[in-house]
């Protein structure tokens, strides 16, 4: 082997290198439709939603309280998954409602906490800071105040956050309320009403 084919060699492996790297170093979207603590409903059921929610935006309240009517009509024809896609240069105490959730969700209270998050929005999105609310809301549903508070301070649960909006705005979400519905993307409250109406004729 001459000295231009060694240089080429050497060039190819390097390119072979980096490639891999790449390949392995690189963010992996997580499937949209995994099962997580964060869901609840049918697993088979025919609708299934994929909900991108910032905690402190009036319309994914509105939106939220929307499809709690739906469970109580069809509790078996809808899955409902929640991910996370705080608008934090909107709303300022997105991320820590967001941390809350998560941490929530942890400790298998995500759904308890949320029926309790979700009904204030409007008290305490005007607070300094949400803490003292929402630490009182912890101790309501029953959660573990010292696993709580480790999971607040924890960059683990802040990434887990991050995670899921790259995800989002890596499938084309922009804002909030924005749901896939059997994985079409639908993006606010009043295109959802329509598109479950398609599913359910009696939908209002």
């Amino acid at each position: 082997m001459n000295k231009w084919q060694s240089t080429a060699v050497i060039i190819l492996v390097l390119i072979g290198l980096v490639a891999g790297a790449k390949f392995f170093l690189a963010p992996k979207k997580t499937d949209i439709n995994v099962q997580m603590a964060r869901a609840k409903g049918n697993p088979q059921a025919r609708v299934n939603i994929t909900e991108f929610i910032d905690f402190q935006c009036p319309a994914c309240a509105y939106g939220v309280n929307y499809l709690k009517t739906f469970f109580d009509k069809h509790p078996n024809d809808i899955y409902l998954q929640v991910r996370y896609f705080p608008l934090t240069n909107m709303h300022r105490h997105a991320m820590i409602s967001a941390l809350y959730s998560e941490c929530a969700a942890r400790q298998g209270k995500f759904w308890a906490l949320d029926d309790l998050m979700i009904p204030q929005q409007s008290q305490w999105a005007q607070l300094l800071s949400p803490d003292p609310v929402f630490q009182a809301m912890a101790t309501q549903v029953g959660m573990n105040t010292s696993e709580l508070n480790s999971c607040l301070a924890s960059d683990d649960a802040r990434k887990a956050i991050n995670d899921e909006k790259a995800l989002g705005q890596s499938l084309g979400v922009g804002s909030t309320p924005t749901y896939f519905i059997n994985k079409k993307m639908v993006v606010g409250t009043k295109s959802l009403q329509d598109e479950l109406k398609i599913y359910f004729p009696d939908a209002k």
